[in-house]
């Protein structure tokens, strides 16, 4: 039977965790590279200005729904004074 030592597993554990960190940094290079070019560049503007057209979006229409529901109350307060009134003449 194959029999693992602890040394063996500490040195594999080891050189598993330094190629993890040495490929962290790599991918973070060349994402640094792709992020300096034009395309990369039109595409975090892209993705920024669609992150805000949606929140712009999201605040028109909780003061659309506002301005709907002041005016349906304001509306009923006019059909109440317009019954009051109608009945006290």
């Amino acid at each position: 039977m194959f029999e693992i030592h602890l040394l063996d597993f500490s040195l594999g554990l080891g050189a598993g965790f330094i190629l993890a960190g040495v490929l962290v940094l790599v991918v973070n290079w060349v994402r640094g590279l792709l992020g300096k070019s034009p395309v990369g560049r039109l595409t975090l503007e892209n993705r920024e200005l669609k992150r805000r057209l949606a929140e712009k979006d999201r605040h028109v229409s909780r003061m659309l729904e506002e301005t709907e529901r002041l005016a349906e109350k304001l509306a009923r307060g006019k059909a109440l004074e317009t019954t009051q009134g109608s009945s006290t003449s």
